[in-house]
Parts: C-alpha cells; sequence; structure tokens
C-alpha cells in the first residue's frame, strides 16, 4: 500500500471516530505503553501533544508529569522540529498547523543526555514490520536521524496498521506499535 493510500484510509475511519471512543482506546493504549520496560525506566519522555482523533495524549502527559518524569513537547520552529520541556499542560498554545505546543522557546530543550529517552510517536499508518506513514513532514525522521539512541514507541489504533505500507530508505521505524489491542 502506497503511503498515500494509508494516509487516506486512514483519514476516513478517524473521522468515524467519536470523542469517546478516542478517550477509550487511548487510554488502552497509554495503559499498555506505561507497563513497557523501557518507559518504566525512562527519565525523559518526549511526546506529541495530540491533535485531530489521534491517540489522546493528554492524560498520558499529565500522568508523566505526577510520575517526576521530564517531559518533553514537540515545536515547530524555521522547519524543524524541537522538543521542549513543560511542566504542566497549561504552557501549551496553538503552534504551527494548529497543534498545540509550547508558548515560547524559553522552555528547556530536549538534549542528548546519556540517560535513557522514550519517545511517543503518531503516524497515520504503520504496518507490521514497523514501518510508518506520518503526515509527509519528515519532521519525526529528520529528528531522529540526529538521535539514534531515543527509544521510540508509536501509538496508534487497531485500523492504523495496514499490509506492507511502502517506505523510504530515510524512514525511520519505531522500535514499537501499541494499539487498543495490542503491541507489535
Amino acid at each position: 500500500m502506497t503511503k498515500q493510500e494509508a494516509r487516506d484510509f486512514v483519514r476516513g475511519e478517524k473521522r468515524k471516530l467519536d470523542t469517546q471512543t478516542v478517550k477509550k482506546y487511548s487510554r488502552e493504549i497509554f495503559k499498555r505503553l506505561k507497563a513497557l520496560p523501557e518507559f518504566v525506566r525512562a527519565d525523559d519522555i518526549l511526546t506529541y501533544v495530540s491533535y485531530n482523533q489521534e491517540a489522546d495524549t493528554y492524560e498520558f502527559i499529565s500522568d508523566c508529569l505526577s510520575l517526576g518524569k521530564n517531559v518533553y513537547v514537540p515545536k515547530i520552529t524555521g522547519g524543524q522540529m524541537k522538543f521542549l520541556r513543560i511542566l504542566s499542560l497549561g504552557e501549551l498554545v496553538p503552534g504551527a498547523y494548529g497543534i498545540m505546543e509550547p508558548v515560547s522557546d524559553s522552555s528547556l530543550c530536549w538534549l542528548p543526555s546519556g540517560e535513557y529517552t522514550f519517545m511517543v510517536m503518531p503516524g497515520l499508518a504503520f504496518d507490521a514490520e514497523h514501518h510508518r506513514a506520518g503526515y509527509g513532514g519528515g519532521f519525526y525522521d529528520r529528528f531522529l536521524e540526529s538521535n539514534t539512541e531515543v527509544y521510540k514507541a508509536a501509538v496508534g489504533f487497531d485500523f492504523q496498521i495496514v499490509e506492507n505500507l511502502e517506505s523510504e530508505p530515510f524512514d525511520i521505524c519505531p522500535d514499537v506499535i501499541i494499539t487498543q489491542s495490542g503491541i507489535y
């Protein structure tokens, strides 16, 4: 399946989801994710802020903050994505593409420290071989190209797992994919 075919299919399926179903599935996804040993031992959590029927990260971010984890969320500046630390969800405002991001660049920017870092990455479609189709901007691939030590967990709903998703040489695959029904 081409990336564009997968994107079109998943967008159609997402439109069928109501808010309650998204929240229910998201709780199941993040319950599985928080049980992973890689998450448990991580001090730094890089996570997206959910938007447009994605697996909802708001409760997850709150949980991470209450666990004392350092939470970093993306901010797009000059065509590049960097992760800035937040101490509360109240620090977020609509930014690039209408996605919530930190108010300013004054927040602490995540830098590789040698400590264990866990990333929660979004995507539109995935396959069982861990190929990923994002939104087409390449932000995560470019970021991860120079941050190879980060453990990458992609999250999505069952219908986002498709068969034989095309991939490009520059695509960076997640280490694990988590849906409401299982872990790939």
